[in-house]
């Protein structure tokens, strides 16, 4: 497929003992992406642009898996919050993948709403930046359908949910992008925060619209966040379409919130 073989040539290996579980992190002994974007890949096939997304992404983790050390200081001097993440075997069916740090950037960009690369208009809708310094994504797929995921991620922010929330209100609808590139139209709305005790909590649902009116891509997700002391953890559901999701995918989100809540804050 020609997204794998795109990720996979972007990647290069200088380090010849990248298989050793024991090696150290040293300018020796690291891995490099020429350059990696994740985006909304066309549909071919018939294939969910979701499913694609995420395989993509999950590819690149396998392919780098070899490229990153858990417990170590990051580059960035924050603290590496692998103590405070989900595992895989936490996702519905145990079958989610970490992702490496090279990918980290990218995922973040989704969950946030703030494009990796590119702008958002109205210029003061723009999400604050999420640090991939020290956080810790994992992306599975949903058992029980072909075209969506689940997303948890903790990271370090400056930031409060009331901020979040705040601009997520002031703006409900905002455009990424520009022709003649791909221009995709975002609604967000706020939901009822969920009520977990001692943690603020907020939650928003999204949907994104790539292209014209003939055949647009549309994406919907359902964002939880919980967040302590500039510690936040995020837990996302993501699928193809503009419907909500099923009861049984929302009675897993909140499993994994929960989990999520448990393995950060304790």
């Amino acid at each position: 497929m020609e997204w794998l073989r795109r990720a996979s040539s972007a990647l290069r290996v200088v380090s010849p003992e990248r298989d050793r579980p024991d090696r150290p992190t040293s300018e020796a002994g690291r891995c490099e992406l020429d350059r990696v974007e994740f985006g909304q890949p066309r549909r071919r096939g018939g294939r969910g642009p979701v499913l694609l997304a995420a395989l993509a992404l999950l590819a690149l983790a396998l392919l780098t898996a070899g490229c990153s050390v858990d417990g170590q200081a990051t580059a960035g001097g924050s603290e590496d919050l692998t103590a405070r993440s989900l595992a895989p075997a936490d996702f519905p069916d145990h079958t989610a993948t970490r992702l490496p740090a090279p990918a980290v950037p990218a995922a973040l960009a989704d969950l946030s709403g703030r494009p990796l690369h590119g702008s958002v208009t109205p210029a003061e809708c723009t999400p604050r930046l999420i640090s991939p310094d020290g956080a810790v994504v994992i992306v599975g797929p949903d058992p029980a359908t072909s075209t969506a995921t689940f997303t948890s991620a903790v990271v370090h922010v400056d930031d409060s949910l009331d901020q979040v929330t705040g601009l997520a209100r002031r703006c409900p609808r905002t455009v990424t992008g520009s022709a003649p590139t791909a221009v995709t139209v975002v609604t967000t709305e706020v939901l009822p925060a969920p009520n977990r005790s001692g943690n603020q909590t907020a939650a928003l649902r999204r949907t994104m619209t790539t292209g014209g009116a003939e055949s647009p891509l549309i994406t919907g997700t359902t964002g939880l966040m919980a967040q302590q002391d500039g510690i936040r953890v995020i837990v996302e559901y993501r699928h193809q379409g503009a419907d909500e999701m099923s009861a049984e995918a929302g009675a897993s989100l909140d499993a994994l919130f929960d989990s999520a809540i448990t393995a950060a804050f304790g």
